[in-house]
């Protein structure tokens, strides 16, 4: 008898993505185990606000401008003192740029601290350049009532830095609905998320 096909990222992603029923798709084992490993959702959020924002070099920016952009989008929230959760998760997303970027591909990645008294721009600059990355990722602090509205409009606020849930949220472009991970996914799970967003809703 044949071994059993393992399911590839790319199916188990696009079963939860789609909302396919996990057993006509996948082992029952192997569906528990990437729910357990994520959580997607599609959150109705209100138009992005206009928060003023600062880049790692220092630039004044705003929240609704920055992410309206024709590449698919994946933000997240960090804060550069985190050495577990955060730094996971900056690096699975290096590894997902590096991926992307090497099939030639257009990204837009924007991680927005929630500890702007600590992640100055200088020290966005050296967290960032400790994962390598590359042009298209852009980080970002501000005045700390400007990041709380930002967390409040993705959901994310859990009322200190760190309760902050490992979110990620991902759009094909600017008019294009929202798709919100929770979890530890792989840089190739996050890849077919990707590969598999909706255009429109």
């Amino acid at each position: 008898m044949a071994p059993a096909a393992v399911p590839s990222p790319r199916r188990r992603c696009l079963a939860l993505l789609l909302g396919t029923a996990a057993g006509a798709v996948l082992p029952r084992r192997a569906a528990a185990a990437a729910v357990a490993q994520m959580q997607l959702s599609r959150p109705q959020l209100a138009p992005l606000p206009a928060v003023a924002l600062t880049t790692m070099a220092g630039q004044a920016r705003t929240l609704d401008r920055e992410l309206a952009n024709e590449v698919p989008l994946v933000l997240n929230f960090v804060f550069t003192t985190c050495s577990t959760t955060c730094s996971m998760q900056t690096a699975v997303l290096a590894q997902l740029q590096r991926d992307w970027l090497a099939r030639g591909r257009a990204l837009q990645l924007a991680s927005i601290t929630i500890d702007p008294d600590n992640d100055t721009p200088e020290q966005l600059r050296r967290f960032a350049g400790g994962f390598r990355t590359a042009p298209g990722w852009q980080f970002y602090t501000g005045r700390f009532d400007d990041l709380l509205r930002v967390q409040k409009h993705f959901d994310v606020y859990r009322g200190s830095k760190a309760s902050h849930p490992p979110v990620l949220l991902m759009r094909r472009h600017a008019r294009a609905p929202w798709l919100r991970v929770e979890g530890f996914p792989s840089a190739g799970e996050l890849a077919a998320l990707l590969e598999a967003l909706p255009a429109a809703a």
